[in-house]
């Protein structure tokens, strides 16, 4: 079975006859798209990404490893925090005006606001935000970008806020960073060179080959199955991992109880790429992460490959055989009745996601507890996979100024990623002592109420981070569990190779495209459609826009491996 051009092994075939769905399908996985191997020194920087260098100045972290892919971790602050920032201030004593998201509630206002003017006074700089709603932003921005006076610096989430943002535009009226921190040329700002290479590059920030955006650092790991500790544990074993796609069902039909109105699976609607947990069933099935490169340099989606397809007929049996709870096409807020142990598995998201799960589930009574199920592969014995995000949930953009004013805004950029537990960074993350927090005994900053809407809220974070890390003292094991399995997920993870690259059609064309495939998978998963409308499906996302996205992300992929710096 071809898989147009892509570099496959045939493996074996698996008949889902468990529940009586029956139907036999060749499992054909695609070659991985790897995760950029690490260096003794850093994530590798290719082309007009900086050259890696690791944090400075700060604590050592507690939870460290040699993969540089793999978040740090730190379980208390440190006592005396060190002063990381020598020199002078960064800021020539001028104004920096700020597009932002609002990604808290409205912080204190600046004239109000003590901690804001304290930022100022150590960047030697008047810093002035435009924070503006989510739901208004992509409608704002649009406005920004159409006008005249651009802000110095423009915040870009993903999605529909992304899909904005052209080539065209960064070229005439944006900054081109490359001169400035590409290779070596970094080392002047070592805190923008200590965020990831994979970082910068799958953020999307850069266009045409050249550096646009600083990237606000994250993990790498996404979606996979958690479960419900306290049930798993007890009724299946704590250590038990589903040997391959039967095995998974028999364990979920074990956990079935809907005369208890506990059912083993959910995750509602929306219709969408993550719809009732087909993430994690994509995975299972060495499905390729949205997209692969075949052996010919091809690229092709996930959806023009069987393990997609059998994984979508998976589905269809387990939603068949009465696993998922019946209302599972209208009930709302999926995370709250797993939280509530309405069903005891979900593909959830990792991290942060995680975190959420974690406190939430403490404050129940009784408590309930999460964590994953350990990768597997639907079929016995193959290397399980994950697929992993960009490392990135937005970048920033610099207005395209003088090479003297490029610089001071640079320099203000690498203030705000001071590393993790300094002085710049307390500051910056918890504001000042005694009026925005306290400490307790093992020196951990606690926010007060006031401290939180004063520092917490101004988004500082979001216009230049330091790499993640993961530090928790108020969820104590949250820290030491993460970085556990952050080198499990990471270790299997399989990367998209268009991920920072950057498609026209895509963002024009491709929302409308992607909703009207969803929309007929979720027909055949609830039998409004026969599963062979399937091909059809695809054939018809290819016709409309698939064809033209794959060969614009081809021919940025090819560009961009012909560049030399």
């Amino acid at each position: 079975m071809s898989l147009g051009g892509s570099d496959v092994s045939r493996r074996a075939f698996l008949r889902l006859a468990a529940g009586g769905f029956g139907l036999a399908v060749l499992l054909e996985a695609c070659t991985p798209a790897p995760v950029a191997k690490p260096t003794a020194s850093g994530p590798p920087a290719t082309g007009p990404l900086p050259t890696y260098i690791p944090p400075t100045g700060g604590p050592k972290p507690d939870l460290h490893s040699a993969d540089p892919r793999i978040t740090d971790g730190f379980l208390r602050y440190p006592k005396d925090p060190p002063k990381s920032w020598t020199g002078g201030p960064p800021g020539n004593g001028g104004t920096l005006n700020v597009f932002m998201a609002a990604y808290y509630p409205a912080p204190t206002p600046r004239d109000q606001n003590a901690t804001w003017k304290e930022v100022e006074k150590a960047l030697n700089s008047t810093v002035n935000m435009t924070i503006i709603p989510n739901a208004d932003y992509s409608t704002r921005l649009q406005v920004v970008i159409a006008g005249s006076d651009l802000p110095d610096l423009i915040h870009i989430g993903g999605g529909p806020v992304g899909n904005l943002i052209s080539s065209q535009f960064v070229q005439a009226q944006m900054a081109d960073l490359t001169p400035y921190l590409a290779g070596d040329a970094a080392k002047d700002y070592p805190n923008l060179a200590a965020i990831p290479g994979y970082a910068y590059r799958g953020s999307g920030g850069v266009f045409d080959n050249h550096l646009y955006g600083i990237p606000i650092h994250r993990y790498l790991p996404a979606f996979w199955f958690f479960r419900n500790t306290d049930i798993w544990d007890k009724e299946i074993g704590a250590d038990v991992v589903p040997k391959d796609a039967e095995d998974f069902k028999k364990i979920l039909e074990q956990l079935n109880r809907p005369q208890e109105s506990r059912w083993a699976i959910g995750n509602f609607g929306p219709t969408n790429e993550r719809m009732y947990g087909l993430v994690g069933f994509l995975e299972m099935f060495g499905a390729p992460n949205v997209w692969t490169l075949g052996a010919t340099g091809k690229l092709i989606r996930d959806r023009e490959t069987e393990p997609y397809k059998a994984a979508i007929g998976y589905m269809k049996d387990l939603l068949s055989s009465g696993l998922y709870p019946p209302d599972v096409q209208t009930a709302g807020d999926s995370r709250g009745n797993f939280l509530a142990g309405r069903f005891v598995v979900s593909t959830e998201a990792f991290g942060n996601g995680w975190n959420d799960m974690w406190r939430r589930g403490l404050q129940l009574n009784p408590q309930r507890h999460f964590t994953i199920v350990r990768p597997f592969s639907a079929v016995a014995g193959e290397k399980p996979r994950h697929f992993i995000s960009g490392g990135t949930v937005a970048y920033n953009l610099l207005k395209k100024g003088s090479p003297d004013r490029v610089r001071e805004i640079l320099r203000i950029l690498n203030y705000l990623s001071a590393p993790f537990g300094t002085q710049e960074d307390l500051l910056l993350t918890y504001g000042l002592r005694d009026q925005d927090y306290t400490v307790d005994t093992d020196s951990n900053p606690l926010p007060t109420q006031a401290g939180t809407s004063s520092a917490t809220y101004v988004p500082w974070q979001y216009m230049a981070h330091r790499p993640y890390t993961w530090y928790q003292a108020d969820l104590p094991g949250f820290a030491e569990a993460a970085f556990e399995i952050e080198q499990i997920l990471v270790g299997v993870g399989v990367a998209d190779p268009t991920r920072g690259f950057h498609s026209a059609t895509q963002s024009r064309k491709g929302v409308a495209a992607e909703q009207a495939f969803h929309d007929g998978i979720a027909d055949i998963l609830f039998n409004r459609r026969p599963f062979s409308d399937f091909d059809q499906l695809v054939n018809e996302w290819r016709t409309s826009v698939g064809d033209v996205v794959r060969k614009e992300f081809q021919d940025e992929i090819s560009a961009a491996s012909k560049t030399s710096y």
